[in-house]
C-alpha cells in the first residue's frame, strides 16, 4: 500500500489559550481529512473480516442513488452479491472465467473462488496493480493464476522463442514448483517453466529457447538466467511478486530490485501490471509500491482487515508443555492420535540436525516419517513431496523449507516441536493444515521454561492457544482403534485365506483365548502395544497428574501440601511435582508417580467438601508458581513457618496446629 504524507501544520502559535487549543483542533481534523481524501483517491481499500467465509459488502452507492456491483459476470453485466452464501459468491458464472478453465478448476477440486479471490479478481483480469494481503492457505496463488491465465488465453501467442508475459517470483524452490503447477492445472495450451538452483541449467534454458508464456521461479536462478541472456524480461506484461514477506525475511530484497530492474525498463511505453501477494505487508511492501506501482492503478486488497488474528481461522492451536527428553515419543503419540494411520501430519523442526534426530525415532518410524530439509538433494526432496501428496508417506519431518508453497489440504495435523522466536514462521507452519475451508489442528510443544514464547505467539499472532496435556493410553487407544478396525477391509480375501491356519494356531494357543488375542493383535496393528501414562503438566512418563478440588477458595498453596500430608502421609506429600493452582482457585493439580496411584486409591476418601481425582484435561490454570524448581515444597508455609524453607499465608507444617490465617484442615473441612 502506498504511504502517504501530509503537509505539515502551521506552526503559527496565537496568543490566547482558547484560540490555540481551537487552532489545533482544527488543524488536526483538517489533516485527518486531508489524508483520508488521498488515500482514497490514490488506493482504494477492501477489506474483509478475514473468516473463511465471504463476508456480506457494504455496498457503494452512486450520485444516482444507484448501488455499485461488487462482481461482474462472464459476459461483463454486474452481479448483486447482497444475501448469498459463500458458494453463490463465489459461483465461476459471477466472473469472466471460460468453460475450459471452469472443468479445469472443478478438476482440481475448486468449486468456487474463496474470498481473497473474489476481491482480486477483477482488479488482476482489468490490469489494475494489486497488494493483496491474506492469511495463509486461503487461496493467495490461484488468486493471480486465474485472472492471468484468461488473460493469456485472450492473447495467445505461439511463436518460436517468444519471451514470457508473465514472470512469478517466489522464494523457495517449493513454492516456485507448487505455483507453477497451479498455472499447469487449470490451463491448455499454455507454456510454463520452473527455474530455480540445484538442478541444471541446460534443462531450463532448452525449455526456455523454444519459447514460453509464463516463468516462475527463485531470484537468486531468474538472476542468473537474466544475466546470462536466457531470459528477456522487455516484453513482461506481469510481474507477481508471491510471498514478499519471506522474500525480505531471507535477503532477496536487492535482487529482486535488481530483476525488477531489466522488466520496468525507460524504452517500454509502460510499465507491467505488478501483484504483490503476502500474509503480512512490512514496510518494503510499501517502498515498492511507490517505486514500481501506478498510483492511480493500485488497489490494495485486504481479507485480514483490523483482525488481530494472522493465522487461518480454521485452525485450532494447542500447546503442550514437554521436556526435551520425552518429545519424541510424544510427538509420536499426538501423531496417532490426531492424524492416525489415514490422515496426513508435518513435523517442523527449528535445524535440520533437529529433523534428522527426530525422523529416526522409534516412535515416528512406526509413522513412517519421511525428512525434508535443504540438505536433501533436490531430486529426492521432490520424490519425497510426490509421495507425501499421494498419500504413500504420510508424516513428514521438515525445517522451514517445507513451510510455504506445500498447499496439500489434506494436511491434518502440523507439529511445531518449539515456539519459534519469529513468529511469522509459526504463521506460516500453522497455515499449512486448515487449508481450502478444511479444519486444522497446530500442536506447539513448549519445554517448561518457554513460557513466555508462547505469551508472544499468542499476542503477536492474535491466537489463543488451548493447553492440553499428551494423549493417555486410553485417548490414543479411542483414536487408533477405529484406523486399526478400518484397515481390516483392506486386506484382500485371498491374503486372509492365506492367514487362516495361523489365526487358529494363534488363538488356540493364546492363553487368553481366541478374543484376547485379537485384542492384542488390533493394539499392535493401532500402534498401541507400549503406551505410557504421562503427565498432563510436563509430558514426562510414568507420572500421573491429580486434581485436588474444594468448595472453598485456595489461597496459598501450602493448603495443598498441608492436605496431603494429614491424609495421605508425608511420604507422598514429598513426591508432589508441579503443583499448579486452578485459575478459579477452587482447586490444585500436581503430579505423583505411577507407583502412588495404588495407596492413593486404598486412602483417599472424597468429602462433600474435598474431592481428588486423576486429571482427563487440564483446567484452565494461574501462572505457574515456581519455574526453577522440579518440585514445590518451597511453597505454602504460613507466617509461622509452614513446611519448606519458603513462607507463604496459610499452610504449615503441622496443619492443625498452626495452619496460618485460612485455618486449618480440622476447622474448614472436617476430622475423616
Amino acid at each position: 500500500m502506498v504511504e502517504l504524507y501530509d503537509s505539515p501544520v502551521s506552526t503559527e502559535i496565537p496568543d490566547s489559550p482558547t484560540i490555540i487549543k481551537k487552532k489545533v483542533k482544527k488543524d488536526k481534523k483538517l489533516k485527518k481529512e486531508k489524508k483520508a481524501k488521498k488515500e482514497k483517491s490514490e488506493i482504494p481499500q477492501i477489506a474483509t473480516s478475514g473468516e473463511a467465509e465471504p463476508p456480506k459488502k457494504k455496498r457503494k452507492t452512486s450520485k444516482k442513488g444507484k448501488s455499485e456491483p461488487d462482481v461482474k459476470a462472464e459476459d461483463g453485466t454486474n452481479v448483486d452479491i447482497d444475501d448469498q452464501s459463500p458458494e453463490a459468491l463465489g459461483d465461476f458464472n459471477n466472473f469472466r472465467i471460460t468453460e475450459q478453465t471452469k472443468v479445469l478448476l472443478k478438476k482440481k477440486g475448486v468449486a468456487y473462488l474463496f474470498p481473497i479471490q473474489i476481491q482480486s479478481f477483477n482488479h488482476v483480469y482489468d490490469g489494475k496493480d494489486v497488494v493483496a494481503q491474506a492469511r495463509t492457505g486461503t487461496g493467495k496463488t490461484l488468486s493471480f493464476a486465474i485472472p492471468l491465465v484468461e488473460k493469456l488465453i485472450m492473447n495467445r501467442c505461439k511463436d518460436y522463442g517468444r519471451p514470457p508475459k508473465v514472470l512469478v517470483m517466489a522464494p523457495t524452490r517449493e513454492l516456485a514448483i507448487q505455483v507453477r503447477k497451479d498455472f499447469q492445472d487449470i490451463s491448455q495450451g499454455l507454456s510454463s517453466v520452473c527455474i530455480y538452483g540445484g538442478t541444471p541449467y541446460f534443462q531450463q534454458e532448452r525449455s526456455m529457447r523454444g519459447g514460453v508464456d509464463i516463468v516462475v521461479g527463485t531470484p537468486g536462478r531468474i538472476m542468473d538466467h537474466v544475466q546470462k541472456g536466457n531470459l528477456q524480461l522487455g516484453s513482461v506484461e506481469h510481474v507477481v511478486l508471491d510471498e514478499v514477506d519471506q522474500m525480505l525475511d531471507m535477503g532477496f530484497a536487492p535482487k529482486v530490485e535488481e530483476i525488477l530492474g531489466y522488466a520496468y525498463t525507460e524504452e517500454r511505453e509502460g510499465p507491467p501490471q505488478t501483484l504483490l501477494f503476502s500474509a503480512t505487508c512490512p514496510p518494503w511492501v510499501r517502498n515498492t509500491s511507490r517505486k514500481y506501482m501506478r498510483p492511480s492503478e493500485t488497489v490494495h486488497v485486504d481479507t485480514i482487515g483490523k483482525s488481530l488474528v494472522r493465522t487461518a481461522t480454521t485452525v485450532e492451536h494447542l500447546a503442550i508443555r514437554c521436556q526435551y527428553s520425552d518429545r519424541a515419543e510424544c510427538i509420536g503419540n499426538v501423531v496417532q492420535m490426531y492424524s492416525g494411520q489415514h490422515g496426513r501430519a508435518m513435523i517442523f523442526t527449528d535445524t535440520k540436525k533437529d529433523a534428522n534426530e527426530l525422523v529416526v525415532c522409534e516412535a515416528l518410524q512406526q509413522q513412517k516419517a519421511q525428512v525434508l530439509h535443504g540438505d536433501i538433494e533436490q531430486r529426492q526432496r521432490e520424490i519425497t513431496l510426490k509421495a507425501y501428496r499421494d498419500g504413500t508417506v504420510r508424516c513428514l519431518v521438515a525445517t522451514n523449507v517445507a513451510a510455504r508453497g506445500l498447499d496439500i489440504p489434506e494436511i491434518d495435523l502440523v507439529i511445531q516441536t518449539s515456539p519459534p522466536s519469529d513468529i511469522d514462521s509459526y504463521i506460516h507452519r500453522s497455515g499449512r493444515t486448515g487449508r481450502a475451508g478444511r479444519t486444522g489442528v497446530c500442536v506447539c510443544f513448549y519445554k517448561p521454561r518457554e513460557d513466555m514464547m508462547i505469551k508472544k505467539v499468542e499476542r503477536v499472532a492474535g491466537i489463543k492457544f488451548k493447553m492440553v496435556g499428551p494423549p493417555q493410553p486410553k485417548d490414543i487407544v479411542k483414536a487408533s482403534v477405529n484406523d486399526a478396525i478400518a484397515s481390516l477391509d483392506l486386506v484382500d480375501k485371498k491374503i486372509t485365506a492365506e492367514f487362516m491356519k495361523h489365526a487358529e494356531q494363534v488363538a488356540s494357543n493364546h492363553a487368553g483365548g481366541a478374543m484376547e488375542a485379537l485384542a492384542s493383535a488390533l493394539a499392535y496393528m493401532a500402534g498401541a502395544s507400549d503406551l505410557k501414562s504421562r503427565s498432563l503438566l510436563n509430558a514426562q512418563a510414568d507420572f500421573t497428574t491429580w486434581h485436588l478440588q474444594t468448595q472453598y477458595e485456595i489461597r496459598f498453596a501450602g493448603f495443598v501440601f498441608s492436605t496431603m500430608e494429614q491424609i495421605l502421609g508425608k511420604h507422598i506429600r514429598d513426591k508432589i511435582v508441579g503443583m499448579r493452582l486452578t485459575a478459579d482457585k477452587l482447586g490444585a493439580v500436581f503430579d505423583l508417580p505411577n507407583e502412588c496411584t495404588e495407596e492413593i486409591d486404598q486412602s483417599w476418601e472424597d468429602s462433600p467438601t474435598l474431592t481428588l481425582k486423576p486429571c482427563d484435561d487440564l483446567p484452565e490454570l494461574t501462572e505457574r508458581l515456581d519455574s526453577n524448581r522440579s518440585n514445590n515444597r518451597s511453597f505454602g508455609g504460613g507466617r509461622r513457618g509452614g513446611f519448606g524453607r519458603g513462607g507463604g499465608d496459610g499452610g504449615s507444617r503441622s496443619f492443625g496446629r498452626s495452619a496460618g490465617r485460612n485455618g486449618g484442615f480440622k476447622r474448614r473441612y472436617g476430622q475423616r
